[in-house]
């Protein structure tokens, strides 16, 4: 198993720029209950331009039996 990198910004958004080999699974369909079609073992780390979609993505998450889910925080800290 190795980390799987989620940016839960908008598609618009990942397209302008994201973080290289991350996926995006924009933070509005976990809202409605929909997640990316990953093991829920795996370990998870998210991000988004500032840290409040991230840290409410990883709550659903969380909540949707994903084990491993860390909260990156915003792009900016990762660049």
């Amino acid at each position: 198993m190795s980390m799987i990198l989620i940016d839960v910004r908008t598609k618009g958004e990942y397209a302008e720029g994201h973080i290289d080999k991350a996926m995006n699974h924009d933070i509005m369909s976990m809202m409605s209950g929909v997640f990316p079609n990953i093991d829920k073992e795996e370990e998870v780390c998210l991000y988004c331009e500032s840290g409040n979609r991230s840290m409410m993505a990883k709550s659903f998450m969380e909540n949707a039996g994903f084990k491993k889910v860390k909260d990156l925080g915003s792009i900016n800290n990762l660049r």
